[in-house]
């Protein structure tokens, strides 16, 4: 969903973004050792869009570092609870 949302096509790094690969193994992306999201970091990547209220899902992000893009929207208070 963020891939789409924040034109991921024209992204400057999206490596395995759009594999059938674990999601742990995208460009960015941190996990714990359950493959749960812990960390997001593509900033100075060209991400442009809104962010989708999905990112709420991530219960267990405790980093999220997306300076240096073009985003809009909120960040909902639910993300990492």
């Amino acid at each position: 969903t963020l891939y789409f949302a924040t034109n991921g096509d024209r992204w400057d790094r999206s490596d395995n973004w759009l594999l059938t690969a674990n999601h742990c193994t995208w460009y960015g992306v941190d996990c714990n050792t359950d493959d749960e999201v812990t960390r997001l970091d593509i900033r100075s990547n060209n991400v442009d869009g809104t962010l989708p209220k999905e990112l709420g899902n991530l219960s267990k992000l405790t980093s999220l570092d997306f300076g240096g893009n073009s985003l809009r929207g909120l960040i909902g208070s639910e993300i990492g609870q």
